[in-house]
């Protein structure tokens, strides 16, 4: 993790971690339901995010398929 004088000041602090992330292979999905319902904007979200029409059908997708578990805390 860079040091956080090596992060310019314009930047987001979290890009240095997202990229970690995307060099791991974590993939960053976003619900487009929740972008309309919410008033949100693809651009406030990191480039790299992937757009799914539901969030709720791309889980159980997940799980079904390509076997991934839902666990919440």
């Amino acid at each position: 993790i860079a040091s956080p004088a090596l992060i310019p000041a314009t930047s987001n602090p979290f890009d240095v971690t997202v990229q970690e992330l995307i060099a791991q292979g974590v993939e960053f999905r976003v619900c487009e339901i929740t972008l309309k319902r919410r008033n949100l904007d693809k651009k406030q979200f990191i480039q790299e995010a992937k757009y799914v029409p539901s969030g709720v059908a791309e889980i159980a997708k997940l799980q079904v398929k390509e076997g991934f578990a839902y666990l919440r805390p």
